[in-house]
């Protein structure tokens, strides 16, 4: 199927699921994952409306950036992976938006770098205590909240989590979604209300429990093909 077809049919789904969970149309915003993609599906993608898209490397980042740019074409990329000291500039260059911010230095790193602007950042939270997984620990969630909201050039805008594969995500999301009304009560999370959380097997799940992004790969694009085969 298209691209388009298939944009189509998850925006359907969304909309479904925000009417579902009694909630507004168009409450939840749709990040199309193009990491490994080829340029010209996310391109299908864009001209089909799609004006996010999220990427987990930097070179992935810049790749696409650097082809919207010398197409004439503007988006949103977002940042969804595991982010190092050493990739912040690179990240920031293009990133709208941090969905990965785990530990302090990297909060740190990235204020440095941005002090003239406001990088919107997620705390990416380690919902299942996943040692291969990236994330703080909920214990500490709310801590480290505290702390980057503090940084300069930074604009804590809510969390982010991915549940453990293979079992029911919603106690997960559940736990993310009351971390974060536990953050928005605190003075410095007031306005950290976005909810980063459901992928292609899990977003209507993640919609009922109060996502407010939604990170959408297979379902729009397919499979990713094999490695070394993106154009």
């Amino acid at each position: 199927m298209s691209v388009a077809t298939n944009l189509d049919a998850v925006r359907a789904r969304i909309l479904a699921a925000e009417q579902a969970a009694g909630r507004p149309a168009g409450s939840v915003r749709l990040i199309a994952v193009s990491k490994e993609q080829p340029i010209d599906r996310v391109f299908a993608a864009h001209d089909h409306g799609a004006t996010d898209f999220g990427e987990n490397t930097a070179q992935g980042l810049v790749e696409k950036a650097e082809a919207f740019a010398r197409a004439g074409r503007e988006a949103r990329f977002h940042f969804i992976g595991r982010l190092q000291r050493n990739k912040v500039n690179t990240v920031l260059r293009h990133a709208a938006m941090v969905h990965s911010v785990d530990r302090i230095e990297v909060a740190e790193a990235l204020s440095k770098r941005s002090a003239d602007a406001r990088l919107r950042v997620l705390l990416q939270v380690n919902l299942g205590r996943e040692a291969q997984k990236g994330g703080v620990e909920v214990e500490a969630a709310v801590g480290l909240a505290r702390q980057v909201a503090g940084l300069p050039g930074l604009e804590l805008a809510g969390l982010m989590g991915i549940p453990p594969a293979d079992v029911d995500p919603s106690p997960f999301f559940a736990a993310l979604a009351e971390l974060s009304r536990a953050l928005v009560a605190t003075p410095e999370g007031a306005r950290a209300t976005e909810l980063s959380m459901g992928m292609t097997q899990d977003f209507e799940i993640a919609i009922r429990h109060g996502a407010t992004l939604v990170r959408v790969g297979t379902a729009i694009f397919g499979d990713r093909p094999p490695h070394g085969a993106v154009g």
